[in-house]
């Protein structure tokens, strides 16, 4: 399971410091995988209100 905190604190940091951008790597799971594991990129990506740069 993904911490909430890391995500929250990734999005706090990035509206607290005002970036346009958030840069953030993947590993590319799916399908059960990414359900078991869940994703930061993607919560993130769900709670920034910045556009979200997915790299895999």
């Amino acid at each position: 399971m993904i911490s909430k905190s890391v995500v929250n604190d990734i999005v706090v940091f990035a509206k607290s410091r005002k970036y346009d951008l958030i840069v953030i790597g993947s590993h590319g799971r799916s399908g059960f995988d990414k359900t078991l594991l869940g994703s930061v990129a993607n919560s993130v990506s769900q709670k920034a209100k910045c556009p979200i740069l997915i790299i895999k």
